[in-house]
């Protein structure tokens, strides 16, 4: 079994090429693109090495497309989004190469061209500046209105207010918020509840309520994409499992834990309790940091050993081994009680099992 230890202290689209202004290059150098740019289109296909695919093709288009060309800002676009991926951290490299490929699609198609509306969402996501996005996602909203298109302006305004709410842009909460009422309108009186533009706006409505304290109206939009699933999906997406995980949260900050059981037992039929792997709380609450030991400038730890029970609860707590004395375990203890899980599954029926997490005290010195 292990120990779990804690301390207190968008999908990758692609965009497609013009092949026509190959013809004036070196058979070399078209050979070797293309090449690059088929073993990129079938890493897109496969999800696997998209990141040296894409940079591959960037760098060798360079070599037979014109510097100011659409298909450069493509292949600047397409390598630019592989660098989405959570594990790369190149926030500076992917803007420089939107706002590279928007230089070049403004001075072909002007700045009010639905050309440029991906270079304009990739320089919104990865600007560090909260001006700069909100500038550039009023442009991309300006544009999708221009166009006569009630469904894409939808699409674009919830793009924008995802986009705003995702870095937290305080100085812009009621622009964003705006625009996702104005898409939620548009998505509810357009498209099926089991649309995942409807699905994907109530998680977003749901997270704007409970940010304003109205936690009934994140709980019944929450219940309303778990519902869907039951009802109208026979598949299992994130977006069922974040709803779950949400609700768990929030009926328990209001202690309503029997209603947040049914969520419990759901998470656990869908991400089965597998031994091999550390168990993490669904829902915890942090300890208390003893006012005896802050005085002191003491850290410690606590590694206890419990049950999970059926429901999700912890019950018989037990102290393995600390470090900084009892204070720290009474604040431990206390704090893990509260804590829920999903339980584990033998048979398809939840069954007691047990687990262990080791809580680190530390003072920043």
């Amino acid at each position: 079994m292990k120990t779990h230890h804690i301390a207190f202290i968008a999908g990758l689209s692609l965009t497609l090429l013009s092949t026509h202004a190959l013809a004036s290059q070196s058979s070399e150098a078209k050979a070797d693109f293309s090449k690059a740019y088929q073993t990129y289109l079938s890493a897109v296909k496969t999800n696997q090495n998209v990141k040296q695919a894409a940079e591959r093709a960037y760098m060798l288009g360079q070599n037979v497309y014109a510097k100011s060309s659409d298909n450069i800002a493509n292949l600047a676009i397409n390598y630019a989004k592989a660098l989405e991926n959570p594990a790369y951290k190149n926030v500076e490299i992917r803007y420089n190469l939107y706002k590279k490929a928007y230089v070049i699609l403004v001075k072909n198609h002007g700045d009010e061209s639905p050309n440029t509306i991906d270079a304009l969402l990739g320089i919104a996501k990865n600007t560090q500046l909260d001006k700069e996005a909100a500038k550039y996602l009023t442009r991309v909203v300006d544009i999708a209105q221009a166009q006569n298109m009630p469904k894409f302006v939808a699409d674009m305004k919830f793009t924008a207010a995802s986009i705003l709410s995702q870095k937290f842009v305080s100085n812009y909460y009621h622009k964003a918020k705006n625009y996702l009422i104005e898409a939620d309108e548009y998505y509810q009186a357009n498209l099926p509840e089991n649309s995942l533009e409807r699905i994907k706006s109530d998680f977003l409505m749901a997270s704007f309520a409970q940010g304003s304290h109205k936690y009934d109206e994140a709980i019944e939009r929450l219940n309303r994409i778990v519902t869907v699933f039951d009802n109208s999906l026979n598949y299992d997406h994130s977006a069922e499992l974040s709803a779950h995980s949400k609700l768990i949260e929030l009926y328990e900050q209001q202690g309503k834990s029997e209603q947040a059981t049914k969520h419990c037992i759901a998470i656990a039929k869908m991400v089965p309790w597998k031994e091999s792997q550390e168990q993490k709380p669904l829902y915890r609450v942090n300890p208390k940091y003893p006012a005896n030991k802050i005085y002191q400038s003491r850290d410690g730890s606590v590694q206890m050993e419990f049950e999970v029970d059926t429901a999700g609860f912890v019950k018989d707590i037990r102290v393995l081994d600390s470090i900084g004395g009892v204070t720290f375990e009474k604040e431990a203890m206390a704090a893990v009680k509260k804590w829920r899980y999903a339980p584990k599954f033998e048979n398809g029926k939840p069954v007691v099992a047990t687990s262990q997490v080791q809580l680190d005290f530390k003072i920043k010195h």
